[in-house]
């Protein structure tokens, strides 16, 4: 079975169905709540054990009940969690996701323990998998210092690393620039070059600048415009599938789960783009976070009825 081992955020996700979005001291119903684990890291992992793979997640958890419910979710999920430490001396981290009725989320987010995930930390929980992984995904919502370690690992190991590069931080080219695969949102692009991309114009200016600091690849997640993906040898727009979305939380992380496996397998990388693409808009047509990620025969019949 392939090993990938999923570094960066685990949280309990709080999602609060709302009409909009309030103002500054409004009170109003809401329509729905739900609550469950959740973090990018933690719905990378469990997206790769729902897949098919040894999903083996790094990172921090509390001591509380909130920890311990995301212990019993990821175990439900198949998730290899022997590497996820519980800090005494911090919270679990929690995001409040507020869904309108547009579908549209807004995300607020106490990071806790996921502060405390540190480059000591990290070597120690990847030296374990050797020599059984095959991939590395980071993201963002853990400190720089343990996403540049997670990139050296790699690169030291020569195991390829996908940088998920969100949420948007003001982290430095040098933290990601030894990255097989550099793959963040439009928004979070945006955030890393200093401008917006509203067109492909300005989405493949915006590659080509993120490309020049490194990685081997840069992979432009663009939602319903598709996904962007450039090396040194190849620009590619690989288009989306058409759903009607209910939920785009996470989106993002059944992309970048189903894409790093679809690579690992040996898949061009315009297939396996292709893959990450059903996976996330699969993702999409189902409210909740780790709830909603799809498994391998879903996509798989998702992509037979998309031929």
């Amino acid at each position: 079975m392939i090993t990938i081992a999923s570094v960066g955020s685990v949280l309990v996700d709080m999602t609060v169905s709302v009409p909009r979005v309030p103002l500054t001291g409004e009170n109003f119903p809401a329509h729905g709540l739900n609550i469950g684990a959740g973090g990018k890291a933690a719905n990378a992992a469990a997206a790769i054990a729902r897949l098919g793979a040894r999903g083996v997640l790094i990172g921090k958890l509390g001591d509380d009940d909130f920890g311990r419910l995301i212990q019993t979710a990821l175990s439900q999920e198949g998730v290899d969690t022997a590497h996820v430490g519980i800090d005494p001396a911090a919270q679990t981290s929690v995001a409040v996701v507020l869904l309108n009725d547009k579908y549209e989320n807004t995300i607020m987010v106490f990071m806790g323990a996921n502060d405390r995930v540190d480059a000591t930390y990290v070597d120690g929980a990847l030296t374990p998998l050797l020599p059984d992984l095959k991939a590395i995904i980071v993201d963002f919502e853990i400190p720089e210092a343990a996403v540049a370690a997670t990139v050296q690992f790699g690169k030291r190991y020569h195991i390829p690393v996908i940088v998920d590069a969100g949420p948007p931080r003001p982290y430095a080219p040098a933290t990601w620039r030894d990255a097989a695969v550099l793959t963040p949102n439009e928004h979070e692009a945006a955030a890393m070059v200093g401008y917006p991309i509203p067109t492909d114009e300005a989405a493949l200016r915006a590659a080509s600048e993120l490309l020049a600091h490194g990685p081997q690849v840069v992979l432009i997640k663009r939602g319903g415009a598709g996904a962007l993906l450039m090396t040194r040898t190849e620009t590619l727009i690989v288009p989306s599938f058409p759903v009607e979305p209910v939920d785009t939380t996470a989106a993002g992380d059944s992309f970048t789960a189903m894409f790093t496996l679809a690579m690992v397998e040996g898949m061009p990388l315009p297939e396996a783009v292709r893959w990450g693409n059903a996976a996330g808009a699969l993702a999409v047509t189902k409210i909740g976070t780790m709830s909603s990620l799809p498994t391998r025969p879903e996509v798989e019949a998702f992509l037979a009825a998309h031929r």
